[in-house]
């Protein structure tokens, strides 16, 4: 299964592709220990497919979005 969803503490600064900008830079903040709230990021990979399947959502996003 492809993995599309990310909770910041297991990205990091080098996942940029992956998390984009915004993604990579709270789980860079959450690994040096920095008070940022529980979340996650939705990655990259997950709107490109998106797009190629006819803007219809991977079937395996909203098990690992609740899974979050």
């Amino acid at each position: 299964m492809e993995k599309y969803v990310y909770a910041f503490n297991e990205g990091s600064r080098e996942m940029t592709e992956e998390l984009g900008l915004k993604g990579a830079n709270l789980a860079a903040m959450t690994k040096l220990g920095l008070p940022v709230p529980f979340g996650f990021t939705i990655g990259t990979r997950a709107c490109k497919r998106y797009f190629s399947a006819g803007r219809r959502f991977p079937q395996e996003l909203e098990s690992q979005i609740r899974e979050k």
